[in-house]
């Protein structure tokens, strides 16, 4: 009887214990870094170093973005970047004629099997529709073909959203790389500082971004997209299943009247949750490392994470605002970010080294 008694107990113990366990991890926030690897081009290795760190603080992902205005960072058939295309210099792939280096796809690949290995999901990120000048000046001198296509399929430095073959072909894009991925894991397809973000009502931009996600879904794999992409009156439109990275509420726009458009129309983080969508927190406030001389100044590194650690955390997502707090369980997580000046002011070990401090900061947060 005794015996029974103490079993008994020893197993509601044990359940206690498992219970609070997934408790705890279940509310458990993950944490990333997001790498501009655009404006600044990072190696392999330089990129699985950043990897190794993002696992030894605890964090669970690493997003590339890869392509932007500046650079469009990775080999594609379509917009004839190949490596048989390339200059090689060591393990590195120069496009010959805008003379910038890319990584290839077996390289893009190691690193994603590299972080699968230490628990690290490597998304890749293929910017549209705004950001895409490089693509739209690779795709006009590609060849005749693709430079007709692009009388068709852009506007100006950007996807043009009300054309039939737009989302095809952004759809060949990004299909080079989902056989790349592992099953069930993220791939990023962009979705900010475009121009028709000032629209109300976007119907195009919806239509676009669920052909998009529905395409990667097909192929077993999620999408995320920056929140820029996201207008209040569409929100019952766009796939909730879409991963929202929400970086900032106004855009950082230097125009006060743009500012206040952006905040009328545009969701908070706390309202994407509510309407359904999963957030990670990237707020531009305390988590933008940008890669310019004033950022690591001893004094601005010292003032950046005290502020950090005492007035930041998972919740705070409009830059220092503390009112409006994202308390759902569906604000999932955080990012911190990594971004080049443009002026590529730095080499990729003085960025490593630079930023060391911030990223041990974030991930002891």
């Amino acid at each position: 009887m005794h015996k029974w008694r103490w079993g008994s107990l020893t197993l509601t113990l044990i359940l206690g214990i498992s219970l609070m366990t997934q408790s705890a991890q279940a509310t458990k926030k993950s944490k990333g870094l997001i790498l501009d690897n655009a404006r600044q081009y990072y190696s392999v290795k330089t990129i699985q170093g950043f990897i190794r760190r993002v696992h030894a603080g605890g964090g669970t992902f690493i997003q590339l973005h890869l392509t932007d205005d500046h650079r469009y960072g990775v080999e594609s058939k379509t917009l004839n970047q190949t490596t048989k295309n390339a200059r090689h210099k060591g393990s590195v792939y120069y496009n010959r004629k805008t003379k910038l280096a890319f990584l290839s796809k077996k390289q893009l690949r190691s690193l994603i099997v590299y972080g699968h290995k230490r628990h690290v999901e490597v998304i890749p990120e293929i910017d549209t529709p705004g950001h895409a000048k490089a693509l739209v000046k690779l795709l006009k001198t590609s060849n005749a073909t693709n430079k007709k296509l692009a009388k068709e399929v852009t506007t100006g430095n950007e996807m043009n959203l009300r054309s039939a073959k737009t989302a095809p072909f952004v759809k060949k894009l990004l299909g080079e790389y989902v056989g790349l991925l592992y099953r069930d894991q993220h791939m990023a397809i962009g979705g900010d500082e475009y121009s028709a973000s000032t629209a109300t009502h976007q119907p195009n931009t919806v239509k676009y971004t669920n052909t998009l996600n529905r395409y990667l879904n097909k192929k077993h794999l999620k999408t995320t997209m920056w929140n820029d992409g996201l207008m209040r009156a569409d929100l019952k439109k766009i796939d909730h299943n879409i991963l929202i990275t929400y970086w900032s509420y106004d855009g950082e726009n230097d125009d006060p009247k743009q500012v206040k458009l952006h905040r009328k129309i545009r969701p908070t983080l706390p309202q994407l949750n509510k309407a359904g969508f999963q957030t990670i927190n990237a707020n531009f406030w305390y988590l933008y490392v940008i890669t310019k001389p004033a950022t690591f100044k001893k004094s601005n590194v010292t003032y950046w994470k005290n502020d950090l650690k005492k007035n930041w955390n998972v919740q705070v997502w409009d830059k220092t605002n503390h009112q409006d707090l994202a308390k759902s369980s569906k604000n999932i997580g955080s990012a911190i970010s990594i971004w080049g000046d443009g002026k590529k002011t730095y080499s990729q070990a003085q960025v490593v080294s630079k930023t060391a401090p911030f990223l041990t900061a974030y991930f002891k947060q």
